[in-house]
């Protein structure tokens, strides 16, 4: 089963001018970088699912990255910015990561890329920020609530002068893209149609916890619980030896019949759940005095035979030293038949494509994760300014308090609209300076015009909205009774 990336086009329309190069828009560059990145995954093999259908899709952030439900990875696409001006001494990739630290090895690998593609002034890095409630960002709350590892890869700073001309190029975009890729693939083990196809053993898990579980108690019902409770360690340990964990437990369910050892050598008491000792009929093989010690050996056996890398943990593998080191990096030559040395872990035939189909059945498994969607209600001056924000609620009632004791505050949802207000605003003067400003009947484009202007002066503006078109929208006072004279306000200064 394939790996299967989302990948999000950082902004939408055009957003972000840079004040280096006046030219630049990351939305612009976002969106050509996220298509190059698509169609290098795809040569892969790779999957690849997009947040907008087009530049001009606009969509709220937490459903961005709730849309890589299924997929191994969630990258968001973007450029950085520094204060409001040019700064020439910032120049740095930086991938923001999730707080559970399910995305911080890629992450970091990929910023890495980015600094050496890009010959960035600063050396490439990951970061992290905490918001209220769990991860500040929308679109990484958005992917770790349906379980993806999710990524904002900044691609340096379109404030550095550059960077941005850089950035600008697309035969640049398309090196990053190229480069990026092949990161992606690198880390989930996956090589380009038409060069081998074998599975490489080192590497990172690709079936995740939940698909193990499903498969185990699909193929053996009445599984017991203590496997159940166990599956983790093979994630953890496979991690820490940079073993494919999800291939130690497809052996495993190979060698105990997932788990039932009907006609397997070792039994469920021996914390042996690969066969390891096992070397004729009638033979009880090891026995380890916890499951965990059991995994670990057989993820250090396995390492033995796909690597020359000294162990991380201490060796527990009684084994480890009758294995020729690296005879066997592919789960296909695990086998001694088709073993291109004659060695192997096992001298049955197709040892390795037994494990493969074991693997790719449970890797196709569709993550059915039922845990409700979080709600967060915001309480912020506008939904723009989020420096503003007071607090994150899943309690409408609180963020409602929250707002009553803040004047000037409201209560916005996830897609950035008004849903409460204190109504304690307090108007104020705005200046005018063009002839022809549109009054609306209500706070967006997606409103009819009156047909009438404000023309050049000074008005009150005595409520605030967000709303297409525009960053905010005020109402006019002398509309104030029935609400229906709205201004853009990116027209206008106040006084």
């Amino acid at each position: 089963m394939a790996v299967k990336v989302c990948l999000d086009a950082g902004h939408y329309g055009k957003y972000n001018r840079s004040p280096a190069v006046s030219s630049y828009y990351e939305s612009d560059m976002t969106w050509k970088l996220h298509n190059y990145l698509k169609k290098e995954l795809e040569s892969f093999g790779i999957v690849v699912v997009t947040t907008r259908t087009n530049q001009n899709t606009d969509r709220a952030l937490y459903e961005r990255g709730a849309a890589s439900k299924g997929c191994n990875l969630f990258i968001s696409v973007h450029s950085n910015a520094v204060g409001n001006g040019v700064n020439e001494n910032v120049d740095y990739p930086v991938a923001y990561v999730l707080l559970n630290g399910s995305s911080t090895d890629i992450g970091l690998k990929l910023a890495k890329v980015v600094e050496a593609v890009m010959g960035t002034a600063q050396s490439g890095r990951t970061a992290t920020r905490q918001g209220t409630n769990g991860e500040y960002y929308g679109v990484l709350r958005g992917a770790n609530a349906v379980g993806t590892p999710g990524i904002i890869l900044e691609h340096s700073f379109h404030t550095n002068t550059r960077a941005t001309k850089w950035l600008s190029i697309d035969s640049n975009l398309q090196k990053l893209a190229k480069a990026e890729a092949e990161c992606i693939a690198s880390y989930y083990g996956v090589k380009k149609k038409g060069e081998n196809t074998f599975t490489e053993i080192m590497g990172n898990a690709v079936a995740t916890m939940e698909q193990m579980t499903a498969y185990i108690k699909a193929k053996n019902p009445d599984v017991a619980q203590s496997v159940i409770d166990m599956i983790p360690l093979y994630l953890s340990e496979g991690k820490a030896e940079g073993v494919r964990g999800d291939i130690a437990f497809a052996q495993s369910c190979l060698e105990t019949g997932n788990f039932g050892f009907f006609g397997s050598a070792v039994t469920l008491d021996q914390n042996n759940f690969c066969g390891m000792g096992v070397t004729s009929n009638g033979m009880r093989g090891n026995s380890f005095d916890t499951p965990q010690l059991g995994i670990r050996a057989q993820v250090q056996h396995l390492k033995a035979y796909a690597s020359t890398v000294d162990l991380k943990n201490e060796c527990v593998d009684p084994r480890f030293k009758y294995v020729t080191r690296g005879c066997a990096e592919y789960v296909e030559w695990l086998g001694q038949k088709e073993n291109p040395d004659g060695r192997g872990w096992a001298a049955g035939a197709g040892y390795g494509a037994k494990i493969i189909t074991i693997l790719n059945t449970m890797i196709g498994i569709k993550n059915e994760t039922t845990e409700p969607e979080e709600v967060w209600y915001r309480v912020r001056k506008t939904w723009t300014d989020a420096a503003t924000q007071k607090g994150a609620f899943h309690s409408l009632e609180n963020a409602k308090r929250c707002a009553d004791e803040n004047e000037g505050y409201s209560v916005f949802d996830e897609s950035g609209k008004v849903i409460y207000s204190n109504d304690t605003f307090t108007p104020y003067l705005v200046r005018v300076s063009i002839e022809d400003l549109n009054i609306r009947r209500g706070p967006g484009t997606d409103y009819d015009k009156t047909g009438k202007y404000t023309g050049k002066g000074a008005f009150t503006i005595v409520e605030e909205a967000e709303g297409k078109g525009a960053s905010l929208w005020g109402l006019l006072k002398s509309y104030q009774k029935n609400r229906d004279g709205w201004i853009s306000l990116d027209y206008t200064e106040r006084v």
